[in-house]
């Protein structure tokens, strides 16, 4: 049976829509994106919702504080459909938060508290998704757990990289090791860099101008249609949940999961025109 772990970090999301740019000493004006007060987010509930669209198993694993906040996650979590066994809680903390400026240029600022950072540890139930997994997607996350977590992985289990530029997680040592492991590498223009040599294939988000598939020497891109939508969190990743869950339903190659990518977050971003955050 197919099942997909995500692992990562966290978020509860406040979305501002900015009217005026942010400048020093000078009142911004703006206004609250409905239903995002704070809206579920983080790399792995972007991807294992986008999985689950596919009725596809998948587990977050993941790390909340003990407040309100971290209920209001995890029922956005269940409402969805994705077992939340592989959600931990920390005793006398605050669950991680993020402010999302989006700016009147198009640009975003983001403002993230991590709340309990550092005080991560794997639980036994967090363990068990990563070993019992099919499909393994590491997203970024606390960085003193990245490595526990690639070893843990079962040499069965497809991996995939969910590449962010956080230098803090992704350091030299694990971008290495994650390049040599990896079955597939989802990166955006910007991203590209922190990869190294290897032998996955490597999908990269381009925007506007499509994704570029790079499979060995086999070079694809594929067109996307363009959406005006300021508020694009959750695209990216929404686009490598579908991908994952097109290889889990059985995509046999790279240009069919990354056509599911590109409609899962098309329609993430068609909702949000439409006023819908999720």
């Amino acid at each position: 049976m197919s099942n997909l772990c995500v692992t990562g970090y966290a978020s509860l999301d406040y979305v501002l829509d900015l009217a005026t740019p942010v400048a020093p000493d000078q009142t911004a004006h703006a206004r609250k994106v409905p239903d995002a007060w704070p809206r579920a987010g983080g790399c792995p509930t972007y991807i294992s919702m986008a999985a689950a669209q596919f009725d596809q198993t998948a587990t977050p694993v993941m790390w909340l504080g003990d407040d309100p906040l971290a209920e209001q996650l995890m029922d956005s979590l269940t409402d969805h459909g994705i077992n939340a066994d592989g959600i931990a809680k920390i005793a006398h903390t605050a669950s991680p938060t993020a402010v999302l400026l989006y700016q009147p240029d198009g640009t975003c600022a983001c403002i993230y508290d991590p709340g309990l950072a550092g005080q991560e540890a794997l639980t036994s139930a967090q363990k068990k998704a990563i070993t019992s997994a099919s499909h393994l997607c590491i997203s970024v996350g606390p960085p003193h757990l990245i490595a526990d977590m690639i070893a843990l992985r079962t040499l069965s289990s497809r991996l995939y990289w969910a590449v962010k530029n956080d230098p803090a997680c992704f350091t030299p040592d694990i971008c290495t090791q994650l390049a040599q492991d990896a079955d597939v590498i989802f990166c955006s223009t910007s991203e590209r860099p922190m990869i190294g040599p290897t032998k996955a294939v490597v999908v990269q988000t381009m925007g506007a101008k499509g994704v570029r598939i790079e499979d060995g020497e086999t070079i694809t891109t594929l067109p996307v249609t363009a959406l005006d939508v300021h508020d694009a969190t959750g695209a990216g990743d929404s686009f490598a949940g579908g991908y994952i869950a097109a290889e889990m339903s059985g995509a046999t190659t790279p240009k069919k999961a990354a056509q599911v990518g590109i409609d899962t977050a098309f329609q993430l971003l068609k909702n949000r025109q439409k006023g819908r955050t999720t």
